[in-house]
């Protein structure tokens, strides 16, 4: 009896997978042609991190406290600042990513302090070398804004 039964199971299953499959076959196709084509993001997509301009000051306000540093599961943030007055707080001069290994969890967005990461929309971050990858925070938000 447990021949015949997994004959008819198995038969089912494969009917089961025949209707998935023409439901599909009929189905418009959702291909992208990528160069000439752009995807629309969705607004919650997550892309790399970087830093938020803000625009009464018209620069960061990264204070280079460490938290993002502490917080980062993968270890791949390295943050240094300067204190620019005696009384003054610091100023991170250099934000330094290793995109390669960030698993873009999100955990140093959520923990900034002063709330000056964000993630970017951008998807289109490759290179030829691994060290592309390597990105000081900083040096890149002032190439963009000049």
């Amino acid at each position: 009896m447990g021949y015949w039964k997994d004959i008819v199971v198995g038969g089912w299953s494969l009917v089961e997978g025949m209707k998935v499959t023409g439901r599909a076959l009929f189905k418009p196709v959702v291909t992208v042609q990528y160069p000439r084509q752009r995807l629309e993001l969705s607004p919650a997509y997550r892309g790399h991190i970087e830093l938020k301009v803000f625009p009464e000051t018209g620069t960061h306000g990264c204070i280079a406290c460490g938290t993002c540093q502490r917080v980062c599961p993968s270890g791949v943030i390295k943050v240094q600042g300067v204190k620019q007055h005696a009384r003054g707080g610091k100023v991170a001069t250099h934000y330094v990513i290793d995109f390669t290994r960030c698993s873009l969890c999100g955990l140093c967005v959520e923990s900034c302090p002063t709330q000056t990461l964000q993630f970017s929309t951008e998807y289109e971050m490759e290179g030829p070398s691994r060290w592309d990858g390597v990105v000081d925070l900083v040096t890149r938000m002032e190439e963009s804004r000049s």
